[in-house]
């Protein structure tokens, strides 16, 4: 192994929430991963500079693929600096998931309590927040169109655009964070408690407090709503989301129970994400899971759209 300090972690990949990201960081090379299978190597070529360039692909199974470098770039010296990383895939990369880092968060408030309503992104450095001047929460990537409501009231339904859901979702959100929308952030302790550290619109009388661990919503969006197509509208979310929400560390085991449930609907996510679950609960239906997504591959015209 190589003797350069590595450090392995994980973030969440926020706004949407789509799982937490692998980190694994040695000397100027890193490798990411958003499933633990399928890494993605990178060398930063000067230490003063942010940027890094892609070196390569690797995964258990397919082993390591390096891709064609910039001609002007020198080779050998990103040659070198990748190597460490290199050293230690295989070892650390059995490891997931790792411990996860991004403890500042930055949470939409609800205009009518101004307690958390929804988490629009984190942070892993206080002294170092992303700066952000319009709070803003997006439920699914823009090019993603398969958020669908379950029970839609809509007599032309098949009619109904296909960001439809998506849509509703985030005017449902933006209608309870009120014109003036209001974002806080928040350092989380070990305990689940968090100290408020900065904000964006916040009032001075909520400016410096601290809220207990039941004040942060654990599958990271508000749960309860007054009226049945808004509550419906989230359950669905939180269905569609379950494969990625059983990555996160906090869960208890009766939340996590209730999501597998949801997500053992969604095969090939589930396929995609399981390695990151801290916790399986009932695992004998996850292996079933698995060996239907192996059989669903094999034989492509039974289908594979879950």
């Amino acid at each position: 192994m190589s003797n350069n300090k590595t450090n392995c972690f994980a973030i969440r990949r926020l706004s949407p929430f789509k799982g937490c990201t692998q980190v694994i960081e040695a000397g100027e090379a890193q490798a990411i991963s958003s499933n633990g299978l399928d890494w993605r190597i990178q060398v930063r070529v000067h230490e003063q500079s942010s940027h890094a360039i892609l070196f390569g692909f690797w995964s258990e199974e397919g082993g390591f693929h390096r891709v064609p470098l910039d001609p002007m770039l020198d080779s050998h010296q990103v040659e070198v600096a990748a190597q460490p990383i290199i050293d230690v895939l295989l070892e650390l990369t059995r490891r997931v998931p790792f411990a996860q880092q991004d403890h500042c968060e930055l949470w939409l408030l609800d205009a009518e309590d101004s307690m958390p309503l929804v988490l629009i992104t984190a942070s892993r450095e206080p002294d170092h927040l992303p700066a952000i001047r319009h709070p803003e929460w997006q439920p699914t990537l823009l090019t993603d169109h398969s958020f669908m409501r379950r029970n839609h009231s809509d007599s032309d339904s098949d009619n109904t655009p296909a960001y439809a859901s998506r849509d509703a979702l985030a005017s449902l959100i933006k209608q309870r964070a009120g014109q003036n929308p209001v974002a806080q952030w928040f350092e989380r302790h070990a305990d689940g408690q968090g100290k408020a550290i900065d904000g964006i619109n916040v009032n001075a009388d909520i400016r410096n407090r601290t809220l207990p661990k039941e004040a942060f919503p654990p599958l990271l969006i508000r749960e309860d709503w007054p009226d049945t197509s808004a509550q419906e509208l989230i359950n669905d979310y939180i269905e569609w989301q379950a494969p990625y929400l059983l990555t996160l560390p906090t869960l208890n085991d009766f939340q996590r129970k209730q999501l597998e449930q949801l997500a053992f609907r969604q095969c090939f996510k589930v396929e995609d994400q399981h390695k990151l679950w801290p916790k399986v609960i009932d695992e004998q239906r996850l292996k079933a899971i698995l060996i239907e997504v192996k059989m669903r591959r094999s034989h492509p015209e039974a289908g594979n759209t879950a």
